[in-house]
């Protein structure tokens, strides 16, 4: 018997390579001939290996942010409107991946951010200085869950796309604004490059990934090609601010100690 008569095999082979628009790449050819893989095999394989250590990495994406905000307390040098914009976002381009049946490769990490992102919501409204008000926290959950109904339930197949166009402008507000709070601070805060430098290394990936998995969908390739550069630039500014952020969170943490005694 071959590997693609085992039922197992069979299902993992149907699951990385089934679906390719290569004439090359075949469930059964594929794995017929494993381990000594044809190239076109093989890269379909890497893709998706990539697509999987994406979602795992961004199950961690928030973490350092998470620890930041709980040991300070605070959610200074971080957008508001970064924040919201950074949900819908994630949410969109989640919410499309599902909606068009999407390999959960191509779109699960955007997922995964995106219930980390609501969480950095919560801390917002808690920590905030001056404080998020109960009015403006209910007019936020409304709107976002008028905004899941219009997805899920007005939203046709011919307008999906409309989801990732929109994230275009919803980007540039998001990673826009905390990039002009920074500026105007001079200092990055609870910010973590870490989390920022994941988004830039997952924006860069899902370049890579989209094509294969997927193919030329510039409605999502514009996305994320713009993440990356908005990206870039706000892990400049870690390294253009490291000494004031230094200072800026020693100060913190005297005032912090100070209120404690």
């Amino acid at each position: 018997m071959q590997l693609y008569d085992y039922f197992i095999f069979r299902s993992i082979a149907e699951w990385a390579w089934a679906g390719s628009d290569s004439d090359e790449v075949e469930p059964q050819i594929c794995l017929d001939a494993f381990p000594f893989l044809p190239g076109a095999c093989f890269a379909s394989l890497i893709v998706k290996g990539l697509g999987i250590g994406i979602i795992l990495g961004a199950c961690l994406n928030k973490a350092p942010l998470f620890i930041n905000v709980l040991k300070t307390k605070s959610v200074a040098g971080l957008s508001t409107g970064a924040i919201y914009g950074e949900a819908i976002m994630y949410c969109n381009s989640a919410f499309y991946g599902i909606l068009r049946a999407n390999p959960f490769t191509a779109y699960g990490e955007n997922l995964v951010v995106a219930l980390q992102t609501v969480i950095m919501v919560t801390f917002i409204w808690k920590y905030r200085e001056p404080i998020v008000t109960m009015p403006q926290r209910l007019l936020a959950a409304g709107a976002f869950a008028t905004y899941c109904f219009v997805v899920f339930k007005v939203l046709t197949p011919e307008q999906y796309p409309l989801l990732v166009t929109s994230n275009l402008p919803v980007l540039v507000y998001s990673r826009g604004s905390q990039v002009i709070e920074t500026f105007s601070l001079k200092h990055t805060g609870t910010n973590s490059i870490i989390t920022t430098g994941m988004n830039l290394l997952g924006s860069a990936i899902r370049i890579v990934t989209t094509i294969q998995e997927i193919g030329w969908d510039m409605a999502l390739l514009r996305g994320y090609m713009l993440s990356a550069f908005l990206n870039v630039v706000l892990v400049l500014q870690f390294f253009i601010y490291k000494d004031n952020t230094t200072k800026f969170l020693a100060d913190l943490k005297v005032k912090k100690d100070k209120k404690s005694e």
